[in-house]
């Protein structure tokens, strides 16, 4: 492997032609820590073909002039290959360069990744599976950020990038044999999106959010009284070395509260929601789900994300699990943003700084919508073409009613039905999810009914159902080609499942991408996605222009992938999300 150490752009411009007219160029990076808003580019590796591999001395190279030359060979049209895109990507951005087009050779063995293949992604693991050759990682574990870098340093940073042009060249023609190359580009552009919504992040009112934290708090210990009356007052008791131990219950335990629960005559098989739902109106269930609430929301929620604004930009900056699920699905964590609740209490403490916006857009319905369109059932997608309601439709067909004879409680049951029933649950689970999930109480004489109703009217997903459990794949596709396997004997609702929720998945991938593309040299950033739902931060003066823009491209993204069902997304500009 021949490599050439950069310290200046002179040095570098006998190279320089090379990588302006390359077709194709790996590009790497060593920093000295993990956060782009604190630590600096240590060394930057560029391998391409004709030419050694260029290895550019961050420290001495990034001035004025070597920001202009790096920011002249990411803007040209070849293809940019990297490991973790959305990691180097954050260090680039933070000198103003966001290159494309993409190839992530991570992304690519998680695409790849099937039963009996390593679960790791890290280039160690993927030079091993598809290069069959030993990667010396020892070097990544030194220092750099020191004023000068060992010989044996250079050499692995340079090694990381030379080893990505043959990784690609061998996952290339498997990507295409496994009939994977839609969802790779998908993957590759939201590759940038993501990095763009880790890097600026997302504004979080502190003040409002102290608040909320001491109305939790309060909450929580008003549960703590009502508890206390079934359990005693927790006494304190010296211990040998003068500390003060707490004796009593301890609330937090699931065994703890179970012996409780039956002590008080209440016979739950569980703590969960679901096995508590039964006896949800006794007050010793309500002071126990109430403490576990206020409980959950402070130690998961309130507290971190309080510890989670950033030092320098005053925001949170989540960190996003591209490819987290066999289905394609996202995780979110540092804080997971992902499981704020839809309460406008909390959702009022997100904001848009002053003299800007936030831009907020979801699907509606569009699990629903994907499995119309996997199913292709008739009347499901003649409803959505009328754009019919569809949950007011539903209801009108299980409760034998005219549409406009349908009220708010008929609807909301129909809601459970539809959403429940897709993924083809049992009568009993109809009934707990209808109940614990919205609301509706029903017997299990009629969820039985309701069950049998739908799938007479909506035969396409009896027929959908029938042929998923008689064929028992050992491996499913989402619409757009994404490739996950099955484990065992799956049930009905994990084989109907995987390609619903996996669809979409890359349909919110795929407008993420577009976004991050139509949005190139604008002041509107990426700042959040959340499921089906997509959040921007602009201008104020650029609000309602930049909701025509989210609308747009979300909506175009989901009719590529569901040609017999129109897409319906509402976009609005806020102050705060709960507006939305």
């Amino acid at each position: 492997m021949d490599f050439v150490f950069i310290r200046s752009v002179s040095e570098l411009a006998p190279f320089l032609s090379g990588l302006l007219n390359a077709r194709v160029i790996a590009v790497d990076l060593e920093t000295t820590g993990l956060d782009p808003h604190v630590h600096r580019v240590r060394l930057i590796q560029f391998a391409a073909a004709g030419i050694p591999v260029v290895v550019i001395d961050g420290f001495t190279f990034l001035t004025e002039d070597g920001v202009r030359v790096l920011k002249e060979v990411l803007a040209t049209p070849a293809v940019k290959l990297f490991q973790n895109a959305k990691f180097d990507l954050q260090f680039l951005m933070a000198l103003n360069c966001c290159p494309s087009p993409l190839f992530d050779t991570m992304l690519a063995g998680r695409l790849l990744y099937m039963p009996g293949m390593p679960r790791r992604v890290n280039l160690e693991t993927l030079a091993g599976a598809y290069l069959d050759e030993k990667l010396d990682k020892e070097e990544q574990k030194g220092d750099w950020a020191g004023p000068s870098l060992t010989a044996a340093q250079i050499r692995y940073a340079a090694k990381d990038a030379e080893i990505l042009q043959r990784l690609r060249k061998v996952m290339i023609p498997r990507l295409i044999e496994a009939d994977m190359k839609e969802i790779a580009e998908i993957e590759f552009a939201c590759a940038r999106a993501i990095a763009l919504i880790e890097f600026y992040g997302i504004h979080l009112d502190t003040v409002r959010w102290s608040a909320l934290t001491q109305k939790t708090m309060a909450e929580r210990d008003q549960a703590l009284d009502r508890l206390y009356e079934y359990t005693g007052r927790p006494v304190a008791q010296t211990t040998l070395w003068g500390e003060d131990r707490m004796m009593g219950f301890n609330l937090d335990s699931n065994a703890t509260i179970l012996g409780l629960l039956h002590r008080h005559g209440i016979p739950a098989p569980a703590t969960s929601k679901n096995a508590l739902y039964p006896y949800r109106d006794h007050p010793l269930v309500q002071a126990v789900s109430a403490y576990r609430k206020a409980s959950k929301a402070i130690g998961a929620i309130l507290s971190p994300f309080l510890a989670s604004v950033h030092s320098v930009t005053g925001r949170l900056h989540p960190q996003y699990g591209q490819i987290a699920a066999n289905s394609g699905r996202m995780s979110c964590g540092n804080p997971n943003i992902q499981q704020i609740p839809r309460d406008p209490a909390y959702r009022a403490c997100f904001t848009a700084p002053p003299g800007r916006s936030l831009v907020i857009a979801d699907y509606s319905q569009i699990e629903l919508r994907v499995a119309a369109q996997i199913s292709k059932d008739e009347r499901m997608l003649e409803a959505y073409h009328r754009q019919d309601d569809l949950h007011t439709l539903t209801a009108s067909l299980l409760l034998d009613k005219p549409a406009d004879r349908i009220g708010r409680k008929d609807r909301q049951a129909a809601k459970a039905v539809n959403f429940g029933l897709i993924y083809g649950m049992g009568a009993a689970g109809l009934r707990q999810y209808a109940g614990v999930s919205y609301g509706v109480e029903m017997s299990l004489e009629q969820a039985g009914q309701f069950r049998a109703r739908f799938f007479k009217a909506y035969r396409g997903f009896a027929q959908w159902h029938r042929r998923l459990m008689e064929f028992q794949a050992k491996e499913g596709r989402t619409l757009c080609g994404r490739r996950f396997a099955f484990y065992g004997k799956p049930s009905l609702p994990i084989l109907s499942n995987s390609p619903v929720q996996g669809t979409a998945a890359d349909i919110i991938k795929k407008a993420l991408g577009w976004l991050a593309k139509q949005l190139d040299g604008t002041d509107t950033w990426l700042i959040g996605v959340v499921h089906d739902e997509i959040l921007l931060e602009c201008p104020s003066t650029e609000a309602r222009s930049m909701a025509h823009v989210l609308k747009n491209a979300m909506e175009e993204a989901s009719n590529a992938v569901l040609p017999q069902v129109p897409a319906l997304v509402e976009a609005k500009a806020v102050k705060s999300w709960d507006e939305k």
